[in-house]
């Protein structure tokens, strides 16, 4: 039996728009499972306009979309990191990846705050705490502070602190970390045989010192690691994120899954296991978004999930736990407004931005993943 009802589970849900504006489809779907809220991409900008045109044109996006969403909180957010992983179009600043930024991380967060928090946007999908310790990472590479976790660590916190001081939520990523494999799971299942014991030593501690920042999200990896849970990757895994993460480590946040628009999970997203497992291993949001997804998956696992509760396939107290996470958690969202920024502000931060790309980073190199705009 599907469910009709799917707008109750709504609120685990982010997804993306297909463009600048709403198609008739997508506002009939947002219509009907009501979604926590929205991840912008480069398409939902007018990319070749002035200043003033895509602003105007974004600012109607967000219109359309709060007009549908009968919540007063909605969650707008973005992957703003640095190097390629930037949306929207100038005059917003173009700061290089943060490895070239690992010692001026705050001033970086300020900056990236005040331009954000001018688009309404309220949560960013970074810091990166991944460390860059495998010089052949097809994906982390640059957009990790540093090859060594006391460096990761220091510019991640300061960079979480900082932001969220400025009225944007951090999200660190990519737990319980992702920077030592050597496959992209844009492209696959990458796969790290790491003890336990051995992520204790490394991996885990810029997000165990996140945690103790009260980071109030945390995204996973979808990454195999099977040493510790051979059959799930981390994003499925129970015991990575409720064993380890929630009960060992002491976070009692939010936890949302990377980008399931990426190859190493989209392909299992029809299937209702996938929905279950995710459940019952303490995911809270799942984030709809990459080129092979659209509001239309959303949906479906939406109703996968009324089923699989219908049939008691998840337990009611994890259920009930998670539900409770997310309403305190988007309840303290803060809410902007689209506001044009003087064009001093961006001569300034363009200025900080030059400085930083002119720093030399040992082994640097562009990534090329598809989906990263």
């Amino acid at each position: 039996m599907t469910g009709q009802n799917i707008s109750k589970f709504g609120k685990r849900f982010i997804v993306e728009a297909s463009g600048t504006s709403l198609s008739d489809r997508e506002k009939i779907l947002l219509e009907r499972l009501q979604p926590a809220g929205i991840i912008l991409r480069s398409r939902n900008f007018l990319q070749d306009k002035e200043y003033e045109v895509w602003l105007e044109r974004y600012q109607s996006l967000l219109a359309q979309i709060k007009q549908i969403l009968t919540h007063q909180k909605i969650i707008i957010s973005i992957d703003h990191e640095g190097g390629r992983v930037i949306r929207p179009p100038s005059p917003i600043t173009k700061f290089p990846y943060a490895a070239k930024w690992t010692n001026s991380a705050k001033e970086v967060a300020k900056a990236m705050a005040t331009e954000l928090k001018s688009l309404a946007i309220n949560i960013d999908y970074a810091p990166v705490a991944d460390i860059h310790s495998n010089p052949q990472n097809p994906v982390i590479g640059q957009r990790s502070f540093g090859t060594s976790a006391s460096a990761v660590t220091k510019a991640a916190c300061e960079f979480a602190r900082t932001i969220k001081a400025n009225g944007i939520t951090p999200c660190a990523k990519h737990f319980p970390g992702h920077g030592d494999t050597k496959t992209d799971s844009h492209f696959g299942v990458p796969v790290l045989g790491l003890s336990l014991d051995e992520l204790k030593e490394r991996e885990l501690l810029p997000f165990q010192a996140l945690v103790n920042e009260n980071v109030q999200i945390i995204m996973t990896a979808h990454v195999l690691f099977s040493k510790i849970d051979p059959e799930n990757t981390a994003t499925l895994s129970k015991k990575i994120l409720h064993d380890l993460l929630r009960d060992e480590m002491g976070f009692k946040g939010i936890v949302i899954a990377d980008a399931l628009g990426m190859a190493a999970i989209s392909g299992s997203l029809s299937k209702q296991e996938t929905v279950i497992k995710a459940v019952n291993a303490s995911l809270d949001l799942f984030l709809i978004a990459g080129d092979t997804v659209t509001i239309e998956h959303a949906v479906t696992m939406a109703e996968l999930l009324d089923d699989a509760v219908t049939e008691g396939k998840i337990k009611h107290d994890i259920l009930e736990a998670s539900e409770k996470r997310i309403d305190k958690f988007i309840s303290s969202l803060p809410q902007h407004k689209v506001a044009r920024l003087d064009s001093n502000i961006f001569t300034q931060h363009q200025k900080l931005a030059d400085k930083l790309s002119a720093q030399a980073v040992e082994n640097a190199f562009e990534l090329n993943v598809p989906g990263f705009d």
